[in-house]
């Protein structure tokens, strides 16, 4: 039963999560509108890494919010059936995730200085703009991977301690 309560809360942390970045997409999108209706070309600059954080907010924060129940049901029907094979599966998927996520912070990480060097390097506004918008479209990335491996690390342990 520990398995359950366990995966319940990690899911309900996820989902939580997905519905903050829905919120958070649906005010960069006003942003967006503002910023079109602007004449301000550094802002303008802005538009393209901030229409790709749109997407990858309303897209992975509504994967989070509408997936992680049905994630819960399907676990404890394989629970239901058999404890060990929930257990492998979850392992396994965990572990996917964890190697992911740990990957995955270090190139945002970089990807962040390359566009801060970009930025300096570029001599008009519209393309620091563009860098601009490529640090903040990173600098989110990299929020929504830590917090999301953050969430997933105590359950990751406790699968790790059944195997």
């Amino acid at each position: 039963m520990k398995l359950l309560e366990h995966t319940t809360t990690w899911a309900k942390g996820d989902i939580y999560q997905g519905k903050v970045m829905l919120c958070v997409g649906a005010l960069f999108l006003i942003a967006v509108i503002m910023i079109l209706r602007s004449n301000h070309e550094l802002l303008k600059g802005t538009l393209i890494p901030f229409s790709l954080a749109i997407v990858m907010l309303l897209g992975y924060g509504g994967f989070l919010t509408f997936t992680r129940n049905g994630h819960i049901t399907q676990v404890e029907s394989v629970y239901n059936e058999s404890k060990m094979k929930a257990i492998e599966q979850e392992y396994a998927k965990a572990k996917k995730d964890h190697e992911a996520y740990s990957k995955l912070k270090p190139v945002w990480a970089l990807l962040i200085v390359i566009a801060l060097g970009l930025f300096f390097l570029f001599k008009t506004d519209y393309l620091k703009g563009l860098a601009l918008g490529f640090i903040g479209l990173f600098f989110i990335a990299l929020v929504i991977d830590t917090n999301l491996h953050y969430r997933l690390q105590p359950y990751f342990e406790l699968l790790n301690s059944f195997s």
